[in-house]
């Protein structure tokens, strides 16, 4: 089943803050290991919180239809 915008948001907002307390990388015995990137991370969050400050609204609004 497909997850909320609300909960998308939760869990990448739950990744920021892994990535902000346990760095970017990690080891585990001879394997190097890259967590999401941080970068990514807030464009998404901008972008879902977004996305729930619309659904909060009601959706998309349209002001004008010009007629074809």
């Amino acid at each position: 089943m497909a997850k909320t915008v609300e909960e998308q948001l939760e869990e990448t907002l739950n990744s920021i803050s892994t990535v902000e307390q346990n760095g970017q990388r990690y080891t585990i015995k001879d394997r190097e290991l890259w967590r999401a990137d941080l970068r990514q991370l807030d464009q998404r969050a901008q972008r879902l919180e977004k996305q729930a400050e619309r659904a909060k609204r009601g959706g998309l609004r349209i002001q004008r239809v010009i007629p074809l």
